[in-house]
């Protein structure tokens, strides 16, 4: 069975305050020195640097990140004594710790993007443990709305779906086609939000047999 993961809204061990250092200036001296005109264009930024257009890759199906696109620090606005093996940064970004991301690498290696994140705090203290920013780089197209419950998602827009609430309830509602999912264990889905990541029961189990800690998640009907 397939789980679906609601991204948390509200600051704690698996959305902790803070911000990127230094992603900001490194891309306004890309785009104000390197960048060419024709990228500028093709991203829409022919007039001015927007931000947003780079950190849409964080969950979007927009390609790989490059090296410059990627945050190495993130500094926590407070001192966080027990962050979750998977948390949410700023601009939905995600950042894992080294047991799930060996976990995803060993079901599917090269399909996700990592690279190495500092978890910076106050008074200059780091948080234990190595993290990874990770960019989910498979995207399905499993939802199937005809044997899901209606009262659990609203149509936002053609033929994109939304589920309603991040409770228990509403998730279970939902239902993923068997075939297209196949043998994916990690994704996001081209035409559903909320939930916003999916995990397979085989990530899922593994991930809880090794006591790693993530967000609340629910399992899905599969049909």
């Amino acid at each position: 069975m397939a789980w679906g993961m609601h991204e948390p809204g509200n600051f704690g061990d698996f959305f902790p305050d803070g911000d990127y250092v230094g992603i900001r200036e490194t891309l306004k001296q890309y785009y104000e020195s390197y960048m060419p005109d024709d990228e500028k264009a093709a991203m829409g930024m022919q007039n001015r640097l927007l931000l947003s257009k780079f950190s849409a890759k964080y969950t979007r199906d927009l390609g790989p990140m490059s090296d410059m696109e990627c945050p190495k620090e993130f500094l926590t606005e407070k001192t966080y004594k027990s962050l979750g093996s998977l948390i949410i940064t700023t601009n939905r970004l995600l950042a894992v710790d080294k047991y799930f991301k060996q976990l995803i690498d060993e079901l599917e290696p090269g399909i996700h993007q990592f690279w190495p994140i500092k978890i910076s705090m106050p008074r200059s203290k780091v948080y234990p443990g190595q993290y990874y920013g990770l960019r989910i780089g498979q995207f399905l197209d499993a939802f199937n709305p005809d044997h899901s419950d209606p009262s659990c998602y609203t149509v936002s827009g053609y033929e994109n779906y939304r589920g309603i609430a991040p409770i228990k309830k509403a998730i279970t509602g939902l239902a993923l086609s068997k075939e297209t999912i196949g043998g994916a264990h990690l994704w996001r889905e081209k035409k559903l939000t909320q939930p916003d990541i999916f995990l397979s029961d085989t990530l899922q189990s593994r991930a809880m047999d090794a006591g790693l800690r993530l967000p609340k998640h629910f399992q899905m009907k599969e049909v």
